[in-house]
């Protein structure tokens, strides 16, 4: 090479300049070779919304819906499938006040076994919608391949949750929801989980399910870590193992604990035209040189009961009225 000629490097080169054996590195292209972290924003962005479409849009996330919360997909324009289901036991419920033939006030009436109850939607349906913004100075510094993955875990979890806290504030205010009161267990995890599940077993709800493992357990994301040890001194895999039933976390506001019977209870989740439940959209943000990325989905919830009930002894009169099959206990 000739004196004072400047050659471009083909490839990234290291070389000593302190005494901490630190060195300067060089790369020709945009993004730095596969062992170093990539700086461009436009490909954190790519390959995020890229990644969660494919997971939310894919086989491998219903699967794991189904497994969560009994559930359905839909196609677009389509209405929520409703469930027709026969009861187990005899039971007596309250509704509002009906006057029969005789002009009698009723407010308590039998169901008997054998009786038919059917599921509707509710009257509020959920809008999961989530937004956040990638700001470029926040990339320019790097990202690696675990960053990013990190980061796609984080969300897909917060979606989850925050979701699942929607669903417990619409189904508190549900017509099908019969709440209770019980005082909440204090001490060490084992024993607070021993409590919780002595609490939950006694509340089944004997119409819709015999035992824990027919249910759901909506339970707020602060009794997580509480259960998770809980469930590593008694030796067992996790809180599912522990309590015998299904479990979904939520955050958000303390709405208690939710048993949801997995025979009458259901999400119904709406398609679009092209057959994906959720919309991962990123819009260029100029003005704050930044990426907006909103993720969103539609889902309604198959959960409100209703039974007829006799008000006639005779049986000639009958009233179609709520039916409590959603048992949500508050920790007071």
């Amino acid at each position: 090479m000739q004196p004072n000629k400047y050659v471009k490097p083909t490839t990234h080169y290291s070389t000593a300049f302190d005494d901490q054996n630190g060195s300067i590195r060089f790369n020709t292209s945009d993004i730095r070779a596969d062992n170093e972290a990539a700086t461009d924003v436009s490909v954190y962005v790519e390959a995020l919304t890229e990644g969660l479409d494919d997971y939310l849009n894919g086989d491998e996330w219903r699967q794991a819906a189904i497994e969560r919360t009994p559930c359905e997909f839909r196609p677009a324009g389509s209405e929520a499938t409703g469930q027709q289901i026969i009861t187990l036991a005899d039971r007596s419920i309250s509704f509002d006040p009906r006057k029969n033939w005789d002009n009698q006030t009723i407010d308590k009436g039998d169901v008997l076994a054998g009786s038919v109850i059917f599921t509707e939607p509710t009257d509020a349906a959920l809008v999961i919608s989530h937004r956040f913004t990638i700001l470029d100075h926040n990339m320019m510094a790097g990202f690696t391949e675990g960053s990013l993955i990190q980061t796609g875990d984080k969300l897909l979890r917060d979606i989850e949750h925050l979701a699942a806290g929607k669903i417990a504030a619409i189904l508190s205010a549900a017509p099908s929801t019969e709440s209770i009161a019980e005082t909440k267990p204090t001490g060490k995890p084992a024993e607070v989980a021993e409590d919780l599940i002595d609490i939950l077993t006694t509340h089944i709800n004997q119409t819709v399910g015999t035992s824990l493992g027919d249910f759901v357990i909506l339970l707020p994301v602060s009794l997580v870590a509480v259960l998770e040890r809980a469930a590593q001194r008694a030796g067992v895999d996790g809180i599912e193992s522990l309590i015998g039933a299904s479990v979904q976390p939520y955050s958000g506001a303390d709405q208690g604990l939710f048993l949801l019977p997995k025979m009458f209870t259901s999400l119904s989740y709406r398609e679009g035209r092209n057959g994906d439940v959720w919309k991962v959209q990123a819009t260029r943000n100029g003005a704050y040189q930044c990426w907006d990325i909103e993720i969103m989905a539609l889902v309604d919830i198959v959960a409100n009961g209703k039974v007829k009930v006799k008000l006639t002894a005779d049986g000639l009169q009958t009233e179609t009225v709520a039916f409590p099959m959603i048992t949500n206990i508050k920790l007071t």
